[in-house]
């Protein structure tokens, strides 16, 4: 209710908020001056209009924007670990340290990949 209240009040003071200043009919200006005068717009419309200029623009790249660069971040599975435990040709995990003790510097042993092939 409060919301369909704020947007009928915003939309009854933006007819009136970009509305030209009225020509004064008593003026003694020189028609240059009162051509001028006709188109001018104050500081505070001039505010207004810029807000939502900027706040369209901020719209229109955020919701371009933000599914953009979203797709560059790949998808987590929020443990913090990030990785797949290493395995032989057993199904066995593979610890560091003991598998570099245990082998030497050119063996070609294997170990599992994602999917259960050798690596």
């Amino acid at each position: 209710m409060k919301l369909s209240v704020v947007i009928a009040l915003v939309a009854t003071a933006s007819s009136a908020a970009f509305a030209p200043t009225p020509l004064n009919t008593r003026s003694a200006l020189a028609p240059s001056k009162m051509a001028a005068e006709e188109l001018y717009i104050d500081q505070e419309r001039r505010n207004i209009m810029n807000l939502i200029v900027v706040g369209s623009a901020t719209l229109t790249v955020g919701a371009f924007g933000i599914p953009y660069i979203a797709f560059f971040v790949p998808p987590s599975s929020g443990d913090g670990s990030g990785g797949v435990v290493a395995k032989d040709a057993l199904g066995i995990d593979i610890i560091a340290k003991d598998y570099l003790k245990s082998k030497p510097a050119l063996d070609r042993s294997l170990a599992q990949g994602l999917k259960g092939d050798a690596t």
